[in-house]
């Protein structure tokens, strides 16, 4: 994978993580503060954040994001990625119980409809 790739991949994992919590949730890890930022530019999540911070270094960062809500794009566009790569986003993820149809009673019992003679 390209590093833009693994970019996307990233982000679109926190974006699965935030479709799986319990909203707003808050976060303050720097990579994951600017992954939000992209993915608020992309309307994929309504979010706010702190004012940024400059440290004596000069390097600006926000400490500091709050999402409220994963939006109706966002949750399109983490389908999309769970379809195209459904490696990157099974693991760990509970999976909802596929139902089964049951056949009908007389199917079950090996049972032919009579037709007419």
């Amino acid at each position: 994978m390209s590093e833009r790739e693994l970019r996307v991949l990233a982000s679109m994992k926190l974006l699965a993580s935030f479709g799986q919590q319990q909203l707003p949730a808050e976060c303050t890890s720097r990579d994951d503060v600017e992954r939000l930022l992209g993915l608020h530019a992309a309307k994929l999540v309504k979010a706010s954040f702190d004012p940024p911070i400059r440290e004596r270094s000069g390097e600006v960062y926000i400490p500091r994001a709050c999402v409220s809500e994963v939006t109706a794009e966002g949750l399109s566009a983490l389908a999309r990625a769970r379809r195209q790569q459904p490696e990157h986003f099974d693991e760990g993820l509970p999976r909802r119980p596929r139902s089964r149809r049951q056949p009908t009673m007389g199917a079950a019992a090996g049972e032919e409809k009579a037709g007419p003679a």
